[in-house]
């Protein structure tokens, strides 16, 4: 259940392909190609579970987040998700 929640958050984390092209003020160009935003996502995931999942581990007994691992996990995996996607899509073009 902690695994599907983590890819849940890397899902949730991943961030639009080109969203930093919003701050340059030019339309948005259709995606020729699915398999940029396809990657994306998948990669969304693998960062998500892997940041999640390392620090769960990392947290476990650690007493400042004692009752909150889950939590704390979650919103890490997002974290790392949208970083991980957000710096790889700002490299495409």
């Amino acid at each position: 259940m902690e695994t599907a929640f983590f890819l849940a958050m890397g899902w949730c984390g991943t961030k639009y392909p080109g969203w930093w092209r919003k701050f340059l003020k030019k339309p948005p160009i259709p995606e020729p190609e699915p398999w940029w935003i396809i990657s994306t996502i998948g990669l969304g995931l693998i960062a998500g579970l892997a940041g999640g999942t390392i620090f769960s581990l990392v947290i476990r007994e650690s007493q400042f987040f004692s009752g909150q691992t889950a939590i704390a996990s979650g919103l890490f995996a997002f974290g790392t998700a949208n970083i991980v996607t957000g710096v790889a899509s700002a490299f495409k073009d």
